[in-house]
């Protein structure tokens, strides 16, 4: 099955347009602010959500990924787990929280650590 429909910037960079394609048997086209685009984003993530709660999570390994360089971000105690939430601002998807339980919190600390110990490793070999 082809592309239904293709979502593009407007010229003014303030908006998008939703264009429903030939195979999608609608014609037309809307447009969306930000804050349109930002709420259908949201709705489309729930509903996917949704949907795929109860399968198992695919396999992280080689997945394509969107990396956020420089955002907003907040770490909160999680009481549900005992855990950790990590909320930050996704430039293309808005808020996200991840949350880390106790277990995975260890895990992550310890990765941090030694990725940071083989930073400071790798920096003092380079010549000056």
């Amino acid at each position: 099955m082809g592309a239904r429909m293709q979502v593009i910037q407007k010229e003014d960079g303030k908006g998008a347009t939703l264009r429903f394609l030939e195979e999608s048997g609608i014609e037309g086209e809307i447009d969306l602010t930000l804050a349109q685009l930002s709420q259908l984003i949201k709705s489309l993530g729930q509903v996917r959500y949704a949907i795929t709660a109860h399968e198992p999570q695919p396999s992280i390994a080689n997945a394509p990924f969107l990396p956020v360089y420089n955002t907003n971000w907040a770490l909160q105690i999680d009481a549900l787990t005992e855990g950790s939430t990590l909320a930050f601002q996704h430039p293309a998807y808005g808020p996200i929280g991840l949350v880390f339980g106790p277990e995975d919190a260890d895990k992550l600390v310890k990765g941090l650590k030694q990725h940071r110990a083989l930073m400071a490793a790798s920096t003092s070999r380079q010549p000056s």
